[in-house]
């Protein structure tokens, strides 16, 4: 069996960014895509107004002094909070995986940050649907006489109106899929519509700005208390969020949310210590903090 390494991990620590970094498939970095910042607490700009919007004069003249990007008095502050996940290794653990202790490490530190992206998952939907109310007398797609496309491109055209910025992402909760499929309006578009399936691509054909970004939201979690009956639920509801990302965000793009974190891949420590009489804890620890930096640049549905 390996010697145990209490305190700082580094190799748990490069594992551990790694897996958070690979974040392909998390709405959260799609709708709040990560700000590393390098520091705990600083300042971004704010898109709260239209004058926000106002793209500066970029000519000098000759030797003249340049605009320059910087922040204003009244953009604001984030700071980054400490979080942290422990996983457990059983004396017993050990023993079962005989000389594959990194492994087992390894594994442990997975299943941390895995639950860690979950949480994310939940609170950044959850402060996105806090942030922005759903658009009054939209979203009854269960009803055909109502037009799920036509409603969809009245959201990015509005966007586009108050910001000058296409929206370029689209988030739907798989309960809204589903009845953007079943209605009679959206079947009505595609070809050859009695044998239609609706996919992805087809949808994002059919809008006003066709090369738009679609995700189904179908991540589940369980809403019940430790000890009870398991009700599980979607992260992103029946909801349908519109809004505009920068591919590369940082602390200046209007992008309409953003995740700043002090640490590349939010990890900041992965320490291991001795807990008596017969466990290890592996201890995660990060620092983020989500925030809509641009209302105007978002709308949301909320489908029924």
């Amino acid at each position: 069996m390996s010697e145990r390494i209490y305190g700082r991990v580094e190799t748990l620590v490069s594992y551990a960014r790694g897996l958070s970094q690979d974040m392909s498939k998390s709405l959260a970095e799609f709708i709040a895509p990560t700000v590393v910042t390098g520091i705990a607490s600083g300042k971004y700009k704010d898109f709260s107004d239209k004058n926000a919007f106002k793209v500066p004069v970029t000519r000098r003249a000759v030797g003249g002094k340049a605009s320059r990007i910087g922040f204003e008095s009244e953009d604001k502050d984030f700071n980054c909070e400490p979080n942290a996940l422990e996983a457990t290794i059983d004396d017993f653990e050990r023993l079962q995986a005989g000389t594959d202790q990194a492994m087992l490490e390894e594994a442990k530190t997975r299943d941390a940050v895995s639950t860690a992206r979950l949480s994310h998952e939940k609170e950044t939907f959850d402060l996105v649907r806090a942030s922005v109310p759903a658009v009054a007398e939209r979203g009854v797609w269960s009803s055909n006489d109502n037009d799920p496309i036509d409603e969809l491109d009245e959201q990015i055209e509005a966007i586009a109106l108050a910001t000058g910025l296409m929206p370029n992402r689209m988030v739907i909760g798989l309960s809204a899929f589903r009845k953007l499929r079943k209605n009679t309006k959206v079947i009505g578009r595609m070809p050859g519509a009695a044998n239609a399936t609706l996919s992805i691509e087809a949808l994002a054909a059919m809008l006003i700005n066709p090369g738009i970004d679609i995700r189904v939201g179908s991540l589940a979690y369980d809403t019940a208390a430790a000890g009870k009956t398991k009700s599980n639920a979607f992260v992103v509801g029946a909801d349908v969020f519109l809004f505009y990302a920068s591919q590369n965000a940082t602390q200046y793009d209007p992008s309409f949310a953003k995740t700043f974190s002090a640490r590349a891949g939010n990890i900041f420590d992965v320490r291991m210590y001795r807990e008596e009489p017969r466990v290890d804890v592996i201890a995660v620890d990060w620092t983020k903090q989500t925030k809509v930096v641009s209302a105007l640049c978002g709308r949301r549905l909320s489908i029924t």
